[in-house]
């Protein structure tokens, strides 16, 4: 009995220590766990391998292990109902990884992906917010996919990075999370964007730009190019005028000219730039899997 309650002691102990640890799933070459659309190659094999598979019904993946129980609960439930209002997933993650920024974002994609976040959801919609406190790259940004490219811009993703720095900085994050949720439920409420009403999210999540045909451009050209038709057929038929030059006159086998040259007078150059629109955050991004998110610019610190 004594030497039951030590073991009991012992197991209690290590399960205190990592009460905070994520659970999560192997992946093997026989079950990678990705039941998504996304073409599984030689490729992005191993990008899969190495994302952690995890239960998505979690929503907070607290790797770095700077949030309490009590504090994942009831940022959790604060979680569930923002997915339950917007029809859209909600991930937070905190690691610990010497990672550049690009690395942390390829991290983060992965990890949406192939965890098949937004899997109930049209276009596999979502946002996430990704917290690094390795010293090597404190840094912290947050990430859209399907329709949330619509609704976070990434004019709204600064706004919210902005918020949440003070509170994320100084390692408060419950507050920081907190802060997180409410804007993005605020901002979701808000609708979309103006400016963004008329994109669409094509294959694969790629936010795209609507075609506009410039019709006033296109009447004003084709008003010049009439114009200038007009005007010559009008010079090729106007009457005959009088001469009222000598030379019109002049037997031109009458003269003999025994010097010529060629005098050059002046010149006329005109340049012009051509400028490409890449877009607010530079539009879509694509992940390893093939799929397409955006996000803000980050924070570091």
């Amino acid at each position: 009995m004594k030497k039951i309650k030590i073991l009991f002691a012992i197991a209690s102990f290590f399960i205190g220590i990592n009460a905070y640890a994520v659970t999560t799933i192997p992946r093997t070459e026989e079950d990678l766990g990705v039941s998504k659309h996304w073409n599984i190659t030689s490729a992005n094999k191993d990008n899969v391998l190495r994302t952690p598979r995890v239960d998505v019904s979690e929503k907070i993946y607290d790797f770095a292990e700077v949030i309490s129980d009590e504090e994942e609960a009831e940022l959790r439930n604060q979680i569930n109902d923002y997915i339950e209002t917007s029809n859209m997933d909600m991930v937070v993650i905190t690691t610990d990884l010497a990672y550049s920024d690009s690395e942390i974002e390829d991290y983060a994609a992965d990890f949406y992906d192939y965890n098949d976040f937004g899997l109930n959801f049209e276009n596999y919609s979502g946002i996430l917010l990704i917290r690094n406190v390795n010293d090597y790259n404190r840094y912290f940004n947050i990430y859209t996919f399907g329709e949330a490219q619509l609704y976070y811009p990434y004019e709204r993703c600064e706004n919210i990075l902005d918020d949440i720095y003070d509170d994320i900085h100084e390692e408060r994050y419950l507050s920081g999370i907190t802060t997180f949720i409410d804007r993005a439920s605020s901002y979701y409420k808000s609708g979309i964007p103006k400016q963004y009403q008329d994109y669409t999210i094509g294959e694969n999540g790629k936010l795209i730009k609507p075609y506009k045909i410039p019709f006033l451009l296109c009447g004003g050209i084709s008003f010049v190019v009439t114009l200038i038709v007009m005007l010559i057929l009008i010079k090729k038929n106007r009457m005959v005028k009088k001469e009222t030059n000598a030379n019109a006159y002049l037997n031109k086998n009458s003269v003999n000219y025994t010097r010529m040259e060629d005098i050059f007078m002046h010149s006329h150059t005109s340049s012009y730039t051509i400028s490409s629109d890449s877009g607010s955050g530079g539009g879509s991004h694509m992940g390893s899997s093939g799929g397409f998110h955006g996000g803000g610019g980050g924070r570091h610190g």
